[in-house]
């Protein structure tokens, strides 16, 4: 098919306290009531990967969380949304995937499960993509962490943990477009 650059942006937030966020519009984004350089946060990374039209996982980029301790009440749960673009190598083509929704337990850092949680829980029938006439199924394969496949993970207090994101593009047996 061809090679595509991949990059992504940090959307939008929901339950949407925004105040306590920064960096939508970017490729990294932070929140908590703390100092600026204390915050946690997301970022992804894209790259250059080879686009496989076969239902074979390819890489869309790579995720990072940084966790760092929070100080909060209440478990805090939210949801952050990353648009990826696929930028074509040939034909100054680009083409934006749907929103990925990535949702974060940010946990109160004590006890017997004081790590944060990341959860990105769509995954299948994702998106609709024509190429050369002929209909495509994308889907998000989830998050490629410790060697294995995984749809969700844990990140220890005051570290980064780094997960790539996959995906898979099979034909669906219909033109079109």
């Amino acid at each position: 098919m061809g090679r595509v650059l991949t990059n992504g942006t940090w959307l939008r937030v929901e339950p949407a306290e925004v105040a306590l966020f920064s960096g939508l519009g970017t490729s990294d984004i932070k929140w908590g009531d703390v100092p600026y350089d204390q915050k946690s946060g997301y970022s992804f990374e894209g790259h250059l990967t080879d686009l496989k039209l076969d239902g074979t996982d390819f890489l869309l980029g790579t995720f990072t969380h940084h966790n760092n301790v929070i100080p909060i009440g209440k478990d805090w749960q939210f949801a952050l949304y990353l648009t990826i673009i696929l930028n074509f190598d040939d034909g100054n083509l680009q083409h934006p995937l749907p929103q990925l929704r990535f949702h974060h337990d940010e946990t109160l850092n004590q006890g017997p499960q004081p790590e944060d949680i990341v959860d990105l829980p769509k995954i299948d029938d994702f998106d609709l993509i024509y190429v050369d006439n002929v209909e495509y199924r994308m889907s998000i394969s989830g998050f490629w962490w410790n060697k294995r496949k995984v749809t969700q993970f844990t990140s220890p207090e005051n570290s980064s943990n780094s997960a790539g994101v996959f995906a898979t593009i099979k034909p669906t047996g219909r033109q079109g477009g």
